[in-house]
């Protein structure tokens, strides 16, 4: 008989998801096991604004919508966007997630802190940053991970224009390719809208450094957070982080 974990979840885990965002539920389903429980709430849908715009205002949709999951009882909550803590700079990306813990009454991360964490777990100091966004948020991006401490090794922008949500595996795949992997630790593919669990399967054992994706840190921020003793998923695209449990 069918133990019917998936209906009997170790933990209950809050995800705040971009409006459009196609891709963070599944990567998350797909590497955290069905131990987990993921309960899936979005941002206000607000087209009137463009990107800078939103971005901007996003830290204070995350505390606004940090009773979106009603009287369940979770054991973390992540806001699953990269983009809005890039200009905050580390001492405001951990600010923002103290707020984020207070409002929601249980520990809560945002997605650049969980890429943080396991940057931090892993011991790598030398990263290769891939970007699916523009100019003006890359170099946001990259200031983050400088004022984190981290030295950036190679820049890459996968397009002019905010492209994350449509990106195909090959085209993340083809950019991979392009990793100087003997001067890197760690490669950060940012942005939670983009799919990068199937190019890491496909490449992870060919490329030097460690391949990691904004949806991989959270899941394993996820798992380590509850108490999970991992995935088979995250031990296939990651053993690294695995091991880290």
């Amino acid at each position: 008989m069918s133990s019917f974990k998936e209906l009997r979840p170790l933990a209950r885990v809050g995800v705040l998801v971009p409006t459009s965002n196609p891709t963070v539920e599944p990567e998350l389903h797909h590497l955290v096991g069905n131990d987990i429980a993921l309960y899936a709430a979005r941002f206000p849908y607000t087209p009137e604004l463009d990107l800078q715009a939103r971005i901007e205002r996003y830290p204070d949709v995350f505390l606004a919508c940090a009773k979106a999951f009603g009287a369940i009882e979770l054991n973390a909550y992540l806001a699953a966007m990269t983009g809005a803590s890039y200009g905050l700079l580390k001492a405001g990306d951990d600010a923002l997630c103290e707020k984020l813990s207070t409002a929601t009454g249980t520990v809560s991360t945002t997605a650049c802190r969980a890429i943080r964490l396991s940057l931090e777990a892993l011991g790598a100091r030398k990263v290769a940053l891939i970007s699916p966004y523009p100019e003006w948020l890359t170099k946001r991006a990259a200031g983050y991970w400088e004022d984190c401490g981290f030295d950036l090794t190679q820049v890459i922008m996968m397009s002019e224009e905010f492209r994350a949500y449509e990106m195909e595996s090959d085209e993340v795949a083809e950019t991979l390719a392009k990793i100087d992997g003997d001067a890197c630790d760690a490669v950060v593919m940012t942005g939670t809208g983009m799919l990068t669990i199937p190019a890491i399967l496909e490449l992870r054992e060919s490329i030097k450094p460690t391949l990691l994706s904004s949806n991989l840190c959270a899941a394993w921020w996820i798992m380590q957070t509850v108490g999970s003793k991992g995935s088979d998923a995250l031990a296939a695209a990651c053993p690294a982080l695995q091991e880290c449990l």
